[in-house]
């Protein structure tokens, strides 16, 4: 897939991998729009964008995990955009404890934002994306997608199911040429990783990766419209060997 022109739609995108993708695919001469809870965030990003490439994206203050402000969303893009070509589900919610000490509130918030997130944009979205002549959904998940540890079982839980549904989806898409994959990356040097409590499992710095060198993969999963991607490799080989 080209990316010039085309439209891409990036949850999350205030901060971390999301603001990152955001710039990168700006400079690629992409349409993106950016989706984040906090405005002042996603202005700041819109900014950026500008200065960069002469182009203020267009921005929508959503939280992903409430299907009304999602459908919302999707009208206003509806109003402005004929299809989407790319839908980046990278909205995300993590807390690093054990699950005996995650309250239920908590545990439904990580549900609700890294699993309903993703399938209300998808819902919500797909008339449009459904106009492209090549469509394409980026869920991203994490390592922990296929390998869960103490202290993130219940974050765990939530990429699992997004991992499944991803591979259930690109079945359900394929006869209309629709593409879905899944990114699982590990920990990254963004506020994400920083935002742990201070007791809380945190990767050495490292190991963390670069977003800046994530997003070129993200990238290229756009362009070649890949299945799934386990970045980097080896430290998923590491972590079963170390806790098979």
């Amino acid at each position: 897939m080209d990316i010039e022109n085309k439209t891409i739609v990036i949850t999350g995108a205030s901060k971390g991998l999301g603001r990152e993708t955001a710039i990168h695919l700006s400079q690629k001469n992409a349409n993106v729009i950016l989706v984040a809870r906090t405005e002042l965030l996603l202005q700041q990003v819109q900014e950026e964008i500008k200065t960069l490439t002469g182009k203020a994206p267009l921005i929508i203050k959503c939280d992903v995990a409430s299907e009304s402000e999602v459908n919302q969303m999707a009208t206003i893009i509806k109003e402005k955009y004929h299809r989407i070509d790319v839908l980046v589900n990278n909205a995300g919610f993590a807390l690093y404890r054990v699950s005996e000490n995650i309250s239920n509130q908590e545990m439904r918030r990580h549900f609700e934002v890294n699993f309903f997130g993703a399938y209300y944009c998808i819902k919500a979205l797909l008339p449009l994306i459904k106009q492209s002549e090549a469509g394409y959904i980026l869920n991203i998940g994490s390592l922990f997608s296929q390998i869960a540890l103490a202290e993130n079982s219940v974050y765990a839980a939530t990429k699992f199911a997004l991992a499944g549904f991803t591979e259930g989806l690109r079945h359900e898409l394929r006869p209309l040429s629709i593409g879905v994959g899944i990114l699982l990356p590990g920990p990254m040097n963004t506020s994400f990783q920083d935002s742990r409590e201070e007791n809380a499992l945190k990767a050495p710095e490292f190991i963390a990766l670069d977003p800046k060198k994530v997003v070129v993969v993200l990238e290229k999963m756009i362009r070649r419209r890949k299945k799934k991607v386990i970045l980097p490799r080896w430290m998923m080989m590491a972590l079963k060997m170390r806790y098979r």
